[in-house]
């Protein structure tokens, strides 16, 4: 085959694949440990991502070096690949619910391997081996490379078969992502493997082009082995932001009724920095606690307030859907100068309301963001010195 890759070329290609699969496969180690459901997976990932490394040039050499024999190298790097296509498979039957034929496919790879090493021992894998030895194959040779190219060309093609329909009406996005690419990358490895086919039928010898496909199914394989991995940062990051903002809001009313903090105050950088909880309980907490701030200001509220801050946002041209919360920053910011000014509270005040009471946190959430950037806006801020410089008690009236 006289599409080869430089030298430099292919063993860059050869380097940066595998070490990206590696990176992938130790941030996913942990929670392949703990999800039972997951290891299949992993360890398909794992077993190709070895046999990778023993294919490049650098680590092959030293290991024969160390060893004292090439052919023994070979033979442990393809006994390693069918490993990964048992895996791949175990994956398979597991993602289809055919739990029952898992004893039936691990003594089917195990006879497979077992075949493979009588094979080389009957000389099917010469010396210096680093592919099927085309040129000369005897029949232990064809044998040998006929059978391991067999399985890993099932492998893949139960594997992308699976992907393919699972990965198009999964409930979860992140999911059908993660298969979709996983089921690529093995499409790529089954492409290898039928060119390997093909060159065997017409008696030729693999080029490093070939090592292309096996470097695009390694950038895919950890792309999928990434896909939780890029959300669960995708959501931190969301709600580290919502922490951000949300926190001068929060701030100012426990400053004001510090009792309804659940935990010690905290900088928000520090916070961030440093949580005491996951950032998404953080996020919920705070949730809770704004909620509870605004229904002990309300007591704190003058009804003449609801009616001028409903007045002051119109004239100010604030847009209909942030009008509410605009409305209700202005009345907290009365209540909390009231509250901080001694005032009596007056249990008949009508209740401040965020107008989210349906239970969606999600949905919330989107108003007290709104909330708090009204909260620091020029136009609450305005509002809040002219009701400062008229101040009317909450409870002055009774």
């Amino acid at each position: 085959m006289s599409s080869d890759l430089p030298g430099d070329w292919a063993l860059t290609l050869d380097l940066s694949s595998v070490s990206l699969l590696w990176a992938a496969l130790l941030l996913r180690a942990l929670p392949a440990i703990r999800q039972p459901h997951h290891r299949a997976l992993w360890l398909a990932v794992a077993s190709a991502a070895l046999a990778m490394t023993l294919n490049i040039e650098p680590v092959r050499e030293w290991i024969a070096a160390v060893t004292g024999s090439h052919r023994a190298v070979a033979i442990v790097r393809n006994q390693i690949g069918v490993v990964s296509a048992g895996a791949v498979l175990l994956f398979t039957v597991r993602a289809t619910g055919e739990r029952c034929r898992t004893g039936a496919l691990l003594a089917a790879i195990a006879t497979v391997m077992a075949m493979l090493l009588a094979l080389a021992g009957l000389g099917a894998v010469p010396a210096n081996s680093q592919g099927p030895f085309f040129g000369r194959a005897s029949t232990p040779c064809a044998a040998y490379w006929l059978l391991l190219i067999a399985v890993h060309i099932t492998a893949c093609a139960a594997c992308v078969w699976v992907c393919w329909i699972y990965g198009r009406r999964g409930p979860h996005a992140s999911v059908n992502l993660s298969l979709i690419l996983f089921g690529s990358g093995t499409a790529f490895a089954g492409l290898f493997w039928l060119a390997h086919l093909v060159l065997l039928a017409i008696g030729s010898r693999p080029g490093t082009a070939l090592r292309a496909l096996m470097s695009l199914h390694a950038v895919l394989r950890a792309a999928a082995l990434l896909v939780p991995t890029v959300v669960e940062v995708r959501h931190a990051v969301g709600h580290a932001g919502t922490i951000w903002r949300i926190w001068p809001l929060w701030r100012g009313l426990v400053d004001a009724v510090p009792h309804v903090a659940l935990s010690t105050t905290r900088s928000r950088l520090l916070v961030l920095l440093h949580p005491h909880l996951p950032l998404r309980l953080i996020v919920y907490r705070t949730v809770i606690e704004i909620r509870d701030a605004i229904l002990a200001l309300s007591h704190y509220a003058d009804p003449a307030v609801f009616r001028s801050a409903r007045a002051h946002v119109a004239r100010r041209g604030v847009p209909a859907d942030h009008t509410d919360a605009y409305v209700t920053a202005c009345v907290l910011r009365q209540a909390r100068a009231a509250k901080l000014a001694g005032s009596s509270p007056n249990p008949g005040a009508a209740v401040i309301t965020t107008n989210q009471d349906t239970g969606d946190l999600a949905a919330e959430t989107t108003f007290l963001l709104r909330l708090a950037d009204a909260y620091l806006s020029p136009c609450v801020r305005d509002f809040g010195k002219s009701a400062a410089a008229t101040p009317t008690p909450a409870g002055g009236s009774q």
